[in-house]
């Protein structure tokens, strides 16, 4: 292997890793929690779909190329499948989060006592069980549909090595310009609904938190100072963690727009067949906010403890 191909793998090796450490301290720690809420609930949800990806897809995909394996043709199209439910499960999970911080941050001025319809646990898990049936069932048509022949894949390895393009888990793994009118609605239909839609969701609900968080913040600015003896330092109290909770959730969600505007630049830009480091590339793009949003979801909701974790 070149130098460059080594780089590469131990950097998807350790991206890889951290993933999965950082989702499963994350379910750990909510499990551990004395209480189950809502927001507890999307976010196990999301860190199950990331899981999801990163055992039953990069995982074995890591062990594919370092062995330099050919797999069969079902195993290809389980590990199609188990990347399109992980990828697609992560991006509605984080925009029921998203949908639901922002419902609580506008209605905390007026409604702190009063519980919203996501409030609600029911809803919470009927909700989470919606989002893996639709999650499922958007990317069962990926293998349902008849595949690009091998002589279709491009070879980009050199002599004996094995290309791992011949066994893609991209849903959508066809030439650009010579895919089938079927897998062209599928792949249109897809990116509109399962993409576009939440990203776009999701961009005006971070704005509209940011605008909320601002207007709070110069309304505490215009406030004269309290008269009385300045309270002692402590435990930050429930609106202090509120708002740190909520700032956490904005720069998860800004990594997560920045990633996916990109996924889907790649999507309509470049073909997956002549592009050499499509897969790194879709892998990083997906990686990004996979890896990172545990880390900034449990350190902006103080669940990464030692007694959350064991």
């Amino acid at each position: 292997m070149e130098p460059a191909v080594v780089a590469l793998f131990v950097c998807r090796s350790l991206v890889c890793v951290l993933g999965i450490l950082g989702n499963v301290a994350l379910l750990v720690s909510l499990l551990k929690q004395s209480s189950f809420k809502t927001f507890e609930i999307f976010l196990a949800g999301m860190a199950s779909s990331n899981l999801v990806e990163s055992f039953l897809v990069d995982v074995p995909d890591l062990i594919t190329e370092l062995a330099g394996l050919r797999l069969e043709r079902w195993f290809c199209n389980v590990l199609k499948l188990m990347s399109g439910v992980g990828e697609t499960g992560s991006i509605l999970f984080t925009l029921l989060i998203c949908v639901f911080r922002y419902q609580k941050l506008r209605d905390a001025a007026t409604r702190v006592n009063l519980p919203t319809v996501l409030d609600r646990v029911r809803n919470a898990w009927l909700l989470s069980a919606v989002s893996w049936i639709v999650a499922f069932s958007f990317s069962l048509p990926a293998i349902l549909m008849e595949l690009p022949k091998e002589d279709e894949f491009v070879s980009y390895g050199q002599g004996n090595e094995t290309d791992s393009r011949a066994c893609s888990s991209d849903l959508f793994d066809c030439p650009l310009l010579n895919c089938s009118l079927g897998r062209q609605v599928y792949k249109l239909a897809y990116m509109l609904l399962l993409n576009g839609l939440p990203l776009i969701i999701i961009l005006v609900c971070s704005f509209l938190m940011v605008k909320v968080l601002y207007h709070n913040h110069k309304a505490l600015s215009d406030q004269p100072p309290a008269p009385g003896p300045e309270p002692r330092p402590g435990r930050p109290g429930r609106q202090a963690a509120f708002q740190r909770s909520t700032q956490a959730v904005l720069a998860a969600l800004f990594i997560f727009q920045l990633a996916w505007i990109l996924h889907l630049v790649f999507q309509f830009a470049l073909d997956s067949q002549k592009f050499p480091y499509w897969s790194q590339a879709d892998f990083f793009l997906s990686a990004s906010y996979s890896t990172t949003s545990p880390y900034i979801y449990a350190i902006g909701n103080n669940l990464f403890r030692l007694k959350s974790c064991f």
